[in-house]
């Protein structure tokens, strides 16, 4: 059975292409507002990814200026040269030759212990 055409009302058709241009007009109203949120983020982050880029590497500076100074020539810290200088020889004078000998003997004692 064919279907049965209907005919068109001129009024109906304008109505319905002004309708059709708000509806573009709207959804190019929304595209355009998305656009602008995206950029604005887009904008944020690489405002912020830059900047802290920028803290980093303030940061890193600050530490390689600081870490030269606290050097020897040979690149070890001077505060630990200073503990090593204080440490082994320093008590190695203190104990008497008896002594250094027991903790030797330890010592020897538990590095074979675990052969």
């Amino acid at each position: 059975m064919p279907t049965p055409q209907r005919q068109s009302n001129p009024a109906t058709l304008k109505k319905l292409e002004k309708l059709t241009d708000e509806l573009d007009a709207a959804k190019d109203a929304s595209e355009a507002t998305t656009k602008e949120v995206q950029h604005a983020r887009r904008t944020t982050r690489d405002v912020t990814r830059n900047l802290r880029l920028r803290l980093h590497a303030d940061d890193a500076d600050l530490k390689r200026k600081s870490s030269k100074r606290g050097n020897t020539k040979d690149g070890k810290s001077k505060a630990a040269v200073e503990l090593g200088k204080k440490g082994g020889a320093a008590r190695a004078r203190t104990l008497s030759p008896k002594q250094r000998s027991a903790l030797a003997k330890k010592a020897a004692k538990s590095r074979w212990s675990r052969v």
